[in-house]
């Protein structure tokens, strides 16, 4: 998919998205629907309807960046988020309490909604039907980018940047790529997360294992796991936390699209297209490592880590697991927790740490192991959505705050702090970034990603869909009923792809 020239391109639309980004959380190791849309707010900001926008002489002239030379005092903006925690949720409200000290015309207020993204996005829609009760800007998961452009609730940020003069192509063009409908960036800023292995470098070199060369696909972490498993170091040595995401991202990583029209990129999606004998294969390896007790399957239940625990070792014991897929946002939280800057009641984390023996792990990052080679990953993570409900100084106000997060300097921060992957380019090329990346436990562990992330293709996107979770139920509840309850891979795909296209076919009206 191409990117929108910003000097040309007044929006078209069609889309919608992918991914959940889970916990934050870490080794000791922290927690870092759909129906068809209502119409409030400025349809001419935002909706499906091709049209609407092209309505406009540009893309700029839908930001009202006007509104703040004729405001009078100042101007509130309520910021709704979720899902964040440790380091990740504390560099957040320093965010907001840096801008607003950096100026005095618009203030800031970071309200946590909840722990996750879920009730985030449960708390907009209920009140996505009453204007006044919503927030200026929301945090809200990757997946959430179909179901609010097609709300028409959201301004797009591509809008203000343009009427600003912010040069766009300052953003990693993954990124972009990832969080834009047809061309046009909605959000104003993204904190960019991907799938990453973590894994107890002890317990490999302990196994005989090279712990400076991981395992780079599902074959080699099956085989990982047998010896750590003979070498009797862990009970069932790799930790999955069954979620559709890692899922999506192994389809991917091969060229398969989880819906049609190039993922939902090009069009509408109007069925599934997951059921394919490459995600047979994925789910024939998970299940037969579960067979042989090489794999530690966890509901993907909201705010659990006990995947995370699974891999902390007792003292005078072995670990229930040495291994897991999660996202790379986890990076900060482990180091700290593993390295005693960060105790278990900080982390919020409920667990007697006085058992786990530090010496006995080392905590390892490497690129998302895949199903034919290693690091082939989607762009997702969170977004941060100026919503077009409120009054338009508010909205042109959301914009200078993202705006602000957009520096290098703080882009900066929100990878070495916050743990999330950077998406202004110049940060790449900080030296105080790359000091980070090769003298820190934290860096070392999250670098993997960024390299992944910098080499990822743009035009790989992940799914762009708007009655996600009727489609996440279907892929998930399929995954969970093979690795939970040991039923056949091929016959619960098929029956979960039926599952998706009725959704579609109910969300699109047909």
């Amino acid at each position: 998919m191409q990117l929108t020239d910003p000097e040309t391109n007044p929006v078209r639309r069609l889309g919608r998205p992918r991914h959940l980004l889970a916990v934050a959380a870490a080794a000791g190791m922290l927690l870092a629907a759909c129906g068809s849309p209502p119409t409030s707010g400025d349809q001419e900001a935002g909706g499906r309807d091709p049209g609407t926008q092209a309505d406009a002489e540009s893309l700029a002239d839908l930001c009202p960046l006007d509104a703040l030379e004729e405001a009078t005092g100042p101007i509130d903006v309520d910021l709704w988020y979720g899902g964040l925690g440790g380091d990740t949720q504390t560099t957040m409200e320093e965010m907001a309490t840096a801008f607003n000290a950096s100026q005095d015309q618009i203030v800031v207020s970071a309200n946590n909604q909840g722990r996750s993204y879920e009730e985030v996005l449960r708390k907009y829609e209920g009140a996505s039907s009453t204007p006044a009760q919503l927030p200026q800007v929301i945090y809200l998961e990757d997946t959430a980018l179909g179901q609010m452009v097609d709300k028409g609730q959201v301004l797009p940020a591509q809008a203000c940047m343009e009427a600003d003069d912010y040069d766009i192509t300052q953003i990693l063009p993954t990124a972009r790529t990832a969080f834009s409908v047809d061309g046009t960036l909605y959000p104003g800023y993204m904190n960019v997360s991907t799938p990453v292995l973590y894994y107890n470098k002890v317990i490999f070199a302990k196994a005989g294992l090279d712990p400076e060369n991981p395992p780079e696909t599902l074959e080699e972490i099956r085989a990982a796991a047998q010896a750590i498993k003979d070498a009797g170091l862990a009970v069932k040595p790799f930790s999955f936390k069954v979620n559709r995401w890692f899922m999506e991202n192994w389809l991917s990583g091969v060229g398969i699209d989880s819906v049609n029209n190039d993922n939902g990129r090009t069009a509408a999606p109007t069925e599934a297209t997951f059921d394919t004998p490459e995600a047979v294969e994925i789910l024939t390896i998970l299940k037969e490592m579960n067979d042989d007790g090489l794999l530690n399957p966890f509901a993907s239940t909201e705010g659990d880590i006990d995947h995370f625990l699974a891999l902390l070792p007792p003292d005078g014991g072995i670990p229930q697991s040495a291994m897991l897929v999660e996202t790379s946002t986890a990076s900060t939280t482990i180091a700290s927790v593993v390295s005693g800057q960060l105790t278990a009641a900080e982390a919020g984390i409920d667990f007697d740490e006085s058992i786990v023996d530090r010496e006995a792990i080392v905590p390892g990052g490497a690129p998302y192991p895949g199903l034919e080679s290693g690091g082939k990953v989607n762009a997702g993570g969170g977004a941060f959505f100026i919503l077009n409900t409120s009054d338009p100084a508010q909205q042109a106000a959301s914009w200078k705050f993202l705006q602000f997060m957009l520096q290098p300097e703080n882009a900066r921060t929100w990878h070495m702090r916050g743990g999330y992957l950077p998406i202004v380019k110049t940060v790449l090329d900080d030296d105080e970034v790359k000091t980070f990346w090769s003298d820190t436990m934290a860096g070392v562990i999250v670098h993997p990603a960024v390299e992944q992330l910098r080499n990822a293709d743009p035009d790989q996107a992940g799914p762009l869909i708007g009655p996600y979770v009727p489609f996440t139920d279907a892929l998930q509840g399929a995954m969970e009923k093979v690795l939970l309850s040991g039923a056949d891979p091929a016959t619960e795909l098929t029956a979960a792809q039926e599952k998706a296209n009725k959704a579609f076919a109910d969300y699109n009206g047909e």
